[in-house]
């Protein structure tokens, strides 16, 4: 994994197999761009700045076994943890990544509501001691960041229906795709659609227009970045730049660099929109249990933090669809028919993806939640590709998302009617009614024994056979 820097991408310590590359970045989402404009220096992410914070002494969440239905965890203390994570989920999830032989990559599903974890994957076939990349705040967030210009957007006014003319800046943004030509400008959007299928050009001039450093750099804040993020173990911080100058300015707005985050922080940003704007606390632990097998007390988590209003919250959610529905992961959730591999179901997403260079690395991003009116699920997911493609973002989270709302539903279903169809086919049980005095049958005459004298029992009795050796 790289950290995102202007014009060398240092490697961390989770990807050291990446180490000393000199990266240029390119296409802030599902396009590339041969080059990359020179651009000022991003701050690296700092170990200094991970906050000391109580843990689970011994707890790691990459380390857990399986017992019956659910997974636990040894803590140093001798007691055991039970975790939050559903098994099927996490089972398909690393199966998928392992089967593709994904160099790099991540999935974090949360529950919005509670902030319970329901998959925590971390997975290289690149470097298979390349750490836990779910908390790696190195990858660049790309065009995933475009859900906190569009909140800041909605906040100053804007509709989701205000449209913008636009040329240009599909892969790159120069100053000149901020200034309205007539001759150039041959293409509309509404905001609405440059959030589903990620158009650079009308974020940028969106923001350009409307925002400014401060309040762009508030909304960063609020959404998580740059700020501490609670977890059952220390996360570090993910680096955030807001630049002041103008193209830079209007770069960042449309997902173009200066800003990073892990898979963690990625679903954390997806439970909050689907949560009405309000970011839960995440955590993988249950309950604790102790030696003699009695429940331990934990701390209270930490309530839910407001990062947006319920409003603003409910129209960036909206805006998602589009991205699943007409946008850039549309082609992942539907087949070449158009029928929908979730079907029934509809889905709130955003996709990101940015290039680098020598070596040549794709950093693939798909953030959402679904049911979209009703959500039970967050999901972050991160793949790194190689120039030899394996899988995208896109599919892994529908498969994830696939086997939490469809797949273990069905499941569910079918051993409930096969207990049915078994309890039907048992004969009834037969209950014993005690007889009445007017259904009792009559009683039987019992013979008076005969007396039998030995001569007549001897004269009764055959004689006995003889018996031959064998």
């Amino acid at each position: 994994m790289f950290r995102a820097s202007p014009r060398l991408v240092s490697a961390c310590a989770l990807s050291a197999a990446l180490v000393g590359s000199v990266i240029a970045l390119a296409a802030a989402d599902d396009q590339s761009a041969p080059t990359k404009p020179v651009r000022p220096a991003t701050p690296r992410a700092q170990p200094a700045s991970v906050r000391a914070r109580p843990v689970l002494s011994g707890f790691d969440p990459l380390v857990h076994s399986l017992v019956g239905d659910h997974y636990e965890v040894p803590l140093d203390s001798g007691t055991h943890a039970r975790l939050t994570l559903d098994v099927a989920l996490q089972t398909q999830v690393e199966k998928i990544l392992s089967g593709y032989k994904v160099p790099y990559g991540a999935l974090v599903a949360i529950e919005p509501q509670s902030g319970r974890v329901l998959a925590y994957v971390s997975h290289s076939f690149a470097n298979p001691q390349a750490g836990d990349l779910a908390r790696d705040t190195t990858p660049p967030a790309a065009s995933v960041f475009k859900l906190v210009t569009a909140s800041a957007l909605i906040d100053a006014g804007l509709a989701p229906d205000s449209e913008v003319c636009y040329g240009g800046g599909l892969s790159r943004l120069r100053a000149i795709d901020l200034v309205d030509d007539p001759r150039r400008d041959r293409a509309c959007a509404s905001l609405t659609e440059a959030l589903g299928g990620s158009i650079n050009t009308v974020f940028a001039k969106l923001a350009d227009r409307h925002l400014d450093a401060a309040t762009l750099h508030r909304y960063a804040d609020a959404y998580g970045f740059g700020r501490n993020l609670e977890f059952d173990v220390a996360v570090p911080v993910s680096p955030a730049e807001v630049p002041q100058e103008r193209l830079e300015f209007a770069r960042t707005a449309a997902g173009f660099w200066h800003m990073q985050m892990s898979p963690l922080h990625a679903a954390l940003i997806a439970a909050s929109i689907a949560q009405g704007g309000s970011m839960p606390r995440a955590t993988m632990i249950d309950s604790v249990y102790g030696v003699d097998g009695k429940s331990v007390a934990l701390p209270k988590l930490e309530a839910p933090r407001r990062v947006v209003s319920e409003a603003t919250a409910r129209a960036v959610g909206k805006m998602m669809l589009r991205t699943v529905t007409d946008g850039t992961a549309r082609s992942a959730f539907h087949d070449e028919h158009g029928r929908a591999y979730l079907p029934g179901i509809d889905v709130a997403g955003k996709t990101g993806t940015l290039n680098a260079e020598a070596p040549f690395r794709t950093y693939s991003w798909w953030v959402g939640f679904a049911p979209a009116a009703h959500p039970t699920i967050a999901v972050a997911a991160l793949v790194v590709n190689t120039p030899k493609w394996r899988i995208k973002s896109s599919f892994l989270a529908r498969e994830a998302l696939r086997q939490y709302l469809v797949e273990a539903p069905a499941r569910a279903r079918r051993a409930e009617q096969a207990l049915k169809k078994q309890a039907a086919q048992q004969p009834a049980p037969q209950l014993a009614v005690p007889p009445t005095a007017a259904s009792a049958p009559a009683a039987t005459p019992v013979a008076t024994p005969a007396v039998v004298t030995p001569a007549a029992a001897a004269a009764a009795t055959p004689a006995a056979a003889p018996v031959t050796a064998p």
